[in-house]
């Protein structure tokens, strides 16, 4: 699946079809003032333009799917999964997913976190129980190398919600 980069108010009212993105971006300061009507792009900026190009992060989070890998295991899982993708190394990364069963919280992650890497993944899996409405949720931080202004930037987004029929291969 290919990432569709959009902007978190377009996100919001389209309801992406297949996954949701929000993304993060860090600009020189020359490019730093934000375009009019542009409030939901989060974007950073640098003491020193010429020197400092652009970083572009991106939070995808998946649909919820039946796990092929723990059917292979016999343990019969619904997981959700996230990530965030950079186009440069970053000073640190954290990132936190949910998986909601019919509407309620049904597992939550802990924070996963890295430092000095341009991308980092997380997941949360629980028994799955066929004929259930799943929705997949993330958070992330970005913390932008020394220089970058503001320095981190947070990002949210939801998945759209699938419905499992059956909880093993298809």
């Amino acid at each position: 699946m290919s990432p569709r980069l959009v902007r978190r108010a377009a996100l919001l009212a389209s309801g992406l079809a297949t996954a949701g993105a929000v993304t993060l971006t860090g600009l020189p300061a020359a490019s730093a003032a934000p375009a009019p009507g542009a409030a939901s792009q989060l974007s950073a900026g640098t003491a020193t333009a010429a020197a400092r190009p652009s970083i572009r992060c991106l939070l995808r989070v998946h649909l919820p799917h039946y796990s092929h890998h723990s059917d292979a295991q016999d343990r019969h899982r619904v997981n959700v999964t996230a990530d965030v993708k950079c186009n440069r190394k970053v000073a640190a990364l954290k990132i936190k997913v949910r998986l909601y069963k019919n509407g309620r919280i049904y597992k939550t992650s802990g924070w996963r976190s890295n430092r000095g890497k341009a991308k980092i993944a997380h997941n949360a899996a629980r028994r799955c129980v066929k004929n259930q409405k799943y929705q997949g949720e993330a958070w992330a931080t970005v913390t932008f190398p020394p220089g970058y202004k503001p320095p981190v930037l947070n990002g949210h987004v939801k998945s759209k919600v699938v419905l499992i029929r059956k909880c093993k291969r298809s």
